[in-house]
């Protein structure tokens, strides 16, 4: 018999289901002939897999694996991949950036974690401050994150209607305008870029907007590079670049460039900042994984990240969201009525469904039975309960899957969903 025990708030909130808990369990327990186009997974490319053989070659005949494997390297990671990284953001820049500005982490989302309970909840003073949310929906991992009740404070998207079948978000500069006016208590803001689960890129006039808005509030501007600059940059559409300014704290994974497995990134930011983040590093994990820091050292020491980045994993991802919309056009037009986020960067469509009997997340079910997973778009909203324009009729929907498997996912799509247009 297994005891039932009681347990903390902190505890309690582990037992219920997440978005990302689900999703997460989705992947890694994939039924045969399942198409998965819910995960968040990079693809398995050849030119890529290839450069790690490399790279692990390097490591064995180096004579690293004792220390990888046999040793614990500082909280504050390797000394060589924190040189490395900040001379490459120091060329990317142009800004005199130092080691004791980069923090080794277990990739984007264990940052996070961490700075958004180090910049949300309660604070010394007995005021509960909320990260703020400019352009919801947001990334599914950030939602659960917060160890307090009602810490995120979301600004829903304007919505522009771009095509028959395209729309696009904007950021409400007059909602955070009148938020920049009020008294509410705030602890950050948080951003993605490209954003999971649109693909849509803030321009760099937005990012001062926003950067503007939390420098008169004294609040840090939380920006998350996973899928962008300076790598992997997966981003199609020109006039975009990476820049820093005082008071963003940015993180960077090397999962999108090809090692989710590795579990590593880090963060750019204040001195004070990365000191509490190494600190809870040694804490929550004593170090970080050595295997990724390793690894990291040859890709940036290097200079493949540079031409991973451009010659093979834009355009691979390029070709995949091209196919993707030629499958779409032609399993889906006249079927049912959809509309596509403009897809500016990362490697998912946001689809509108319009129409539907049922909403994406009463349809999960019925889409997993015949065989294919796409992830509903109410995880992507701090406040399930809040009417937010269209939120039941959006699901995130990823092309980083091989040909066959993404062609009959969304066919599979099309075929589910006509049975359900009014």
């Amino acid at each position: 018999m297994i005891p039932k025990f009681s347990v903390s708030k902190f505890g309690s909130k582990f037992s219920r289901q997440t978005g990302i808990g689900q999703l997460m369990e989705d992947l890694a327990n994939l039924d045969p002939g399942i198409c998965m186009l819910g995960g968040g997974s990079p693809a398995l490319i050849p030119e890529v897999q290839s450069v790690w053989r490399e790279f692990l070659s390097k490591l064995t005949e180096k004579g690293s694996w004792e220390s990888i494997l046999g040793k614990y390297e500082s909280p504050s990671g390797k000394r060589e991949t924190l040189e490395a990284i900040a001379d490459l953001l120091r060329k990317e820049s142009g800004r005199p950036i130092r080691t004791e500005e980069i923090a080794i982490t277990g990739g984007s989302q264990n940052a996070f974690y961490l700075l958004l309970n180090f910049f949300s909840g309660t604070y010394e003073d007995g005021i509960q401050r909320r990260a703020v949310f400019p352009a919801v929906p947001e990334y599914i991992g950030y939602i659960d994150q917060p160890l307090e009740e009602d810490s995120i404070l979301p600004l829903p998207s304007l919505v522009r209607e771009t095509g028959e079948h395209t729309f696009r978000y904007e950021l409400d500069e007059a909602g955070l305008e009148r938020l920049s006016e009020s008294s509410e208590p705030l602890g950050c803001v948080v951003l993605s870029r490209p954003s999971n689960p649109t693909g849509r890129i803030a321009g760099e006039e937005e990012i001062r907007k926003i950067l503007s808005f939390a420098g008169k509030k004294r609040i840090p501007f939380l920006l998350d590079s996973a899928y962008g600059f300076p790598f992997p940059g997966i981003v199609y559409s020109e006039g975009h670049r990476w820049f820093y300014e005082e008071g963003l704290i940015q993180s960077f994974s090397l999962s999108k460039i090809g090692l989710p497995g590795v579990r590593t990134g880090f963060v750019l930011a204040d001195p004070k900042t990365v000191s509490s983040l190494n600190k809870a590093n040694a804490v929550l994990n004593l170090t970080g994984g050595s295997l990724g820091q390793y690894v990291g050292l040859e890709l940036f020491t290097s200079g493949a990240w540079s031409s991973l980045s451009k010659n093979v994993i834009l355009p691979y991802y390029a070709e995949k969201r091209r196919l993707a919309f030629s499958v779409i056009e032609r399993e889906w037009a006249g079927k049912f009525r959809y509309q596509v986020h403009e897809s500016e960067g990362a490697f998912f469509l946001w689809v509108r469904f319009r129409g539907l009997s049922k909403s994406l997340t009463e349809l999960y079910s019925v889409l997993k039975k015949s065989g294919v997973i796409l992830v509903p778009g109410r995880y992507f909203y701090p406040k399930s309960e809040v009417n937010y324009p269209f939120v039941d009729e959006c699901a995130r929907i990823s092309f980083a899957r091989d040909d066959e498997e993404l062609s009959e996912g969304l066919s599979r799509i099309g075929k589910v969903l006509a049975g359900y247009s009014n």
